[in-house]
C-alpha cells in the first residue's frame, strides 16, 4: 500500500519509504559529500573496498536517487553577484504557480520554496547591488506582499544532512 500525496507542484507522488542505507555506503556517502572529486580506487581505499566494488556502490546509488548529482560550488562575487537576499512573498494560493514560473525565470534566484505559515514563498537571490535588487523584488510585487531581508553573514553554510539515522542520535 502507498500514500499518495499531491502538493500541487509536480503531480500525484506515490511515496515509498527509503532503502536504509547500510554502513559501508554510509561512508561512501560522507567521503563524497567531503570531496566528490575522488577516483574511485582513492574512495575504495578509504573504505576498505576495491575499486569495482565501490564503483558498483556509487552506481547503485546514483541509480537509486540517493546521489542526485555532483557540481562546483562556484562563488558567487566572482560573478558579480556579491548580495544574498532573502524575498518572503504573501500571497494567495491561486498566484502561487505564477510565482514558481517567475522564479524559474529569473536566473539570479538560487532557490524558491513554497513553505507554511504567513509568507507563501521564500526565495533566497543573488543580486549586483541595491538597484539589481529592486528590479528583481518589483518582479513578484503584483502577487502580493513582499519582505526582504538582505544576508549579512552566513554561519551556517549549505550543509549536508547528518549521516546518522535520527534513531542513533
Amino acid at each position: 500500500m502507498t500514500l499518495s500525496l499531491d502538493f500541487g507542484i509536480i503531480g500525484i507522488v506515490p511515496w515509498t519509504p527509503p532503502k536504509p542505507i547500510d554502513p559501508i555506503n554510509r561512508r561512501i556517502l560522507e567521503e563524497l559529500a567531503a570531496d566528490g572529486r575522488l577516483s574511485m580506487r582513492e574512495l575504495g581505499e578509504r573504505i576498505d573496498l576495491s575499486g569495482p566494488a565501490t564503483t558498483e556502490r556509487v552506481r547503485r546509488l546514483e541509480r537509486d536517487g540517493v546521489i542526485r548529482g555532483y557540481r562546483a560550488i562556484v562563488d558567487p562575487d566572482a560573478f558579480g553577484y556579491p548580495m544574498l537576499v532573502v524575498i518572503r512573498i504573501h500571497s494567495a494560493g491561486p498566484r502561487a504557480a505564477e510565482i514558481d514560473r517567475v522564479a524559474r525565470e529569473t536566473p539570479e534566484v538560487v532557490e524558491c520554496h513554497r513553505v507554511t505559515g504567513s509568507e507563501s514563498h521564500v526565495i533566497r537571490v543573488r543580486v549586483r547591488d541595491v538597484d539589481h535588487l529592486n528590479e528583481i523584488v518589483e518582479r513578484f510585487w503584483e502577487f502580493g506582499d513582499t519582505i526582504t531581508n538582505v544576508v549579512t553573514t552566513t554561519p551556517v553554510v549549505l550543509r549536508d544532512v547528518p549521516f546518522t539515522s535520527p534513531a542513533s542520535r
